[in-house]
């Protein structure tokens, strides 16, 4: 019958080989590899991680079947990134860009029984010589530029035999307010007087409920008798259309597609689904996949994954620089998940790539305009591929990109520049941005410009040539930050060993992203001693991330001006480790209990203005609640900590929350409506610590500030002395004075912040040197900083993991210990620090013997301000003089 059609799948194991010398003709290949289709050759081949260049491939196939009034249409997925395909010896067609399908119609050269089909692709570098026409850094090709090269049919191939006169697909616009479905098929050829196309609609539960006929281009609107069900990530309803062409009253051919009814909107600073506000909760997804890198493992994997997404509170995936396959959508269509994504960037904004990079817009939403799941485009992130700040015609560009976008796609949110660091927005519908900071390291700076966001202080700055382009309405999201959490190597395997990339991140931030060896570093650093083990220091690490990220999005839900925000990311990608999910899809530790319970909807926000305390303190608590658009009022709060408790009313205040014992106190809260049903829950953790008492005999040297709250503390203070026989010197700058000291027997605590190596009389450390964290890789606001303290001997008193969190965000550091031989890191630091891969460790606090005496050296803020009030700060200081008792 003729509208019968037939599909071949061509996945499977292809010949394979690559061609340096770029040549094009296939014949000159002696011998072939087997390679695997869908998916990259860096996928496949070890050889090949690191190949761009020219690859063939070749695959034979039988067919059999009359071809006469038939199309047999040849389909590709995506093949990146330019190829050029042959059935038969016959040259069938070229197509280029790395992300989208094309397809052309072989009947003429398909034959009956062997075929074969060869296809060229070029992935290219930027030399040149090799590629003048399409060279790397004038083509999108997204994280490529971090992660490595992608090249070849990385998506799915098949043979689809059609009538000649067939349906090419059906793009679907749902009409909410109006219960209609306007429907164009795209038709192969023009439709002959006897034919006519006919579609029809069947609900999410299958009942076939509309129909209509549709004009001779395949043009129409099918109406709905009832209000359509609204699509959502908690109501995801998909409307199944049915076209056919009918030819002299019979199905010639006929073609489905989904689609759901919702609507998007930014205005009133959220946006808006299906006209009520959401508050977007999302992560970034950059969908790299293990051992096949760009390939979806299975349908099953993407499932699977999507559920995981929602498990963990998520309701979006701003799928990054990257067009996916077309599956991922679908199971975001199915599941309910909104979908953010974003145009493959490139380096250079040339004509040629301006050119490439509208067609790829006009694609990619052709491609998927049917998906209600995608809400927003994004045309540039963080300025790549443009100059924003420094070139004004690159902002035109932009502002005049984007008013195009809108013509191509009105029915979803244009984002100009997703913004970071110096760039900015021009015209766009929304306020988004990038920030990054290490917690506890810089919580008071994350909170600072959290606050500066919020208020909108800093709108406009830059885009002064587009001022009257930018509404002060619109969402404010914050729409990457994050914090690493390391995975167990042993767990992230890849065919029983090390994945390839672990060898890769090297070239990155001077080595802090490079995986190899670190369970070797763990023990050569001595962090065994610390942690007690490597599985305990990879939990603390997952631990530490979903802690920093808890405290992240109270400080954002605190201020109802923004809008929703997107975390980086949703799964770690080769070296880069802030993942809420292992490169393998694995959840990491301590996200199910500590961030969940804050990623809803309606959230109560528990913001502790102090993170520790003695035993017989009470710690003020800020608890407030927080539905998807601002406060709400309705219900009560209930907590407890210990055996302590108390209630009160929506939207909340301070509590003084009773610390009895010492330990870490888990201070719970419910926010109850008034039928007692539970609108959200949290919990944070507070430090209540004992502080060691001693009336040891000290010398305050050079910090007069020191010495009454020391009194205070119970410690015997001379003041400028250093001949106070058993007393420990307190300085904060080595001096001659004080090395003579040391080397004469005396004991010396160096509180080494700001200016410690300064001054006429400041000498060089006996070992290491102080230096500032800031503007170095030791700031460690991306590539994670863990900070540790050995909780044993002295500071056995300090509760809780041996990572630092909040307890210790009034003394964290802004200076390190550097240059320690291995040997006395290992024995005599008892805190440190290391980045990414337990990278450049540095220590916080450590202790040596020197001449005849002993020197302690801590970068710490031990200070007036933090030994008067801070219990934490006061046990450091105890322990570290302990040590040099």
């Amino acid at each position: 019958m003729t509208n019968q059609t037939f599909k071949m799948s061509l996945d499977g194991l292809w010949d394979f080989q690559v061609d340096p010398a770029g040549g094009d003709d296939a014949t000159r290949i002696q011998e072939w590899r087997t390679a695997r289709v869908p998916a990259p050759w860096q996928a496949q081949f070890d050889d090949l991680r690191h190949y761009s260049g020219v690859a063939w491939y070749r695959r034979r196939f039988d067919w059999q079947g009359d071809l006469t009034g038939k199309a047999a249409i040849l389909h590709f997925g995506a093949a990146d990134y330019h190829a050029v395909v042959w059935l038969n010896g016959q040259r069938i067609g070229e197509h280029e860009g790395g992300y989208l399908p094309f397809e052309f119609d072989v009947a003429p050269a398909l034959r009956t029984g062997e075929n074969v089909l060869v296809v060229r692709v070029a992935d290219p570098d930027d030399d040149r010589s090799r590629f003048p026409d399409y060279p790397f850094s004038e083509i999108p090709h997204g994280k490529q530029s971090w992660y490595g090269p992608i090249g070849g049919l990385w998506q799915s191939v098949w043979l689809e035999v059609r009538p000649a006169l067939h349906l090419v697909r059906l793009r679907l616009t749902p009409l909410p307010a109006e219960r209609a479905i306007e429907v164009q098929a795209v038709l192969s050829a023009v439709l002959p007087s006897s034919a006519e196309v006919r579609a029809a609609v069947r609900a999410p539960d299958g009942r076939r409920i509309a129909e209509t006929v549709l004009d001779a281009t395949g043009a129409g609107r099918v109406a709905l008798n009832d209000a359509p069900l609204l699509w959502s990530p908690e109501t995801p309803h998909l409307y199944t259309v049915e076209a056919a062409i009918m030819l002299d009253g019979a199905v010639h051919h006929r073609l489905a597609a989904t689609c759901g009814f919702r609507t998007v909107a930014a205005k009133n600073g959220r946006i808006y689904l299906n006209g009520e506000p959401i508050y977007l909760r999302g992560a970034l997804d950059q969908a790299y996949y293990p051992e096949t890198i760009y390939t979806p493992p299975s349908l099953e994997f993407l499932e699977d994954q999507a559920r995981k997404a929602k498990a963990l509170g998520l309701n979006c995936l701003r799928t990054h620089i990257k067009i996916e396959d077309p599956r991922y959508y679908d199971v975001a269509d199915r599941l309910g998940l909104l979908i953010w994504t974003e145009i493959p960037n490139w380096v250079l904004l040339t004509e040629a790539a301006d050119r490439r990079i509208k067609e790829t817009f006009r694609a990619m939403v052709e491609r998927d305009w049917n998906h209600p799941s995608i809400i927003a485009w994004t045309l540039v992130n963080e300025n790549w591929g443009t100059d924003l700040p420094r070139n004004p015609e690159h902002r035109r560009w932009l502002a005049d990109f984007y008013h195009y976008a809108k013509t191509v796609d009105s029915t979803r949110l244009i984002v100009d520049n997703s913004a970071c660091c110096d760039n900015f927005h021009v015209a766009g519908d929304l306020e988004d941005f990038h920030h990054y900071r290490a917690i506890p390291d810089h919580a008071a700076e994350w909170d600072a410009w959290v606050g500066d966001f919020a208020s909108r202080a800093n709108d406009w700055v830059w885009a002064q040539d587009y001022l009257h382009e930018r509404r002060a309405d619109l969402p404010l999201l914050v729409s990457e930050f994050g914090n690493w959490g390391l995975p167990d190597p042993a767990t992230i395997q890849e065919k029983g060993r090390d994945p390839w990339w672990f060898e890769t991140g090297h070239e990155w931030g001077e080595g802090i992203v490079y995986p190899h060896a670190m369970l070797l570093r763990f023990h050569d650093h001595g962090l065994e001693a610390v942690f007690g083990s490597f599985q305990a220091f990879i939990r603390a690490s997952q631990e530490h991330m979903a802690r920093s990220l808890h405290y992240e999005i109270t400080t954002m839900r605190l201020h109802p001006t923004i809008a929703g925000y997107v975390i980086t990311e949703f799964t770690d990608v080769h070296w880069e480790c802030n993942g809420l999910l292992t490169m393998q899809r694995q959840v990491k530790q301590g996200l199910e209990e500590i961030l969940v319970p804050l990623n809803q909807d309606n959230v109560v926000a528990l913001r502790p203005q102090r993170w520790s305390g003695c035993p017989g303190d009470a710690v003020p608590v800020e608890m407030r609640c927080f539905g998807v658009d601002g406060e709400r009022s309705d219900g009560v709060i209930f907590w407890r900590v210990g055996d302590y408790s108390g209630q009160l009313p929506a939207p909340g205040g301070v509590v003084h929350a009773p610390l009895t014992t010492p330990g870490m106190a888990r201070l719970e809260a419910r926010w109850l409506a008034a039928d007692g049903r539970e609108i959200a829950a949290n919990a944070v953790e507070l430090a209540c610590v004992s502080p060691l008492r001693t009336e040891q005999w000290l010398c305050v040297v050079d910090d007069p500030t020191l010495v009454e709250p020391l009194r205070r503390l119970g410690y015997r203070v001379e003041e400028g002395a250093v001949e106070v026989e058993g007393a420990i010197l307190v300085a904060r700058r080595y001096t001659s004075t004080l090395e003579r000291a040391v080397q004469a027997g005396a004991r010396l605590l160096l509180l080494a912040e700001e200016g410690s190596g300064e001054g006429p009389d400041a000498l060089r450390l006996p070992a290491g040197a102080v230096v500032a964290r800031k503007g170095t890789h030791w700031q460690g606001d991306w590539a994670t900083s863990f900070a540790w303290i050995k909780k044993q001997g002295p500071f056995a008193a300090l509760p809780g993991s041996p990572l630092l969190e909040m307890e210790y965000a009034p003394i964290m550091p802004d200076y390190v210990l550097v240059g320690l031989p291995s040997w006395a890191y290992r024995t005599h630091s008892w805190a440190g620090l290391a980045l990414g891969w337990i990278h450049r460790p540095v220590s916080l606090l450590a202790e040596m013997p020197y001449g005849r005496g002993r020197i302690g050296i801590t970068t710490f803020k031990l200070n007036a301000r933090t030994l008067a009030d801070d219990v934490v700060a006061q046990t450091v200081l105890a322990g570290a003089l302990q040590l040099l008792s």
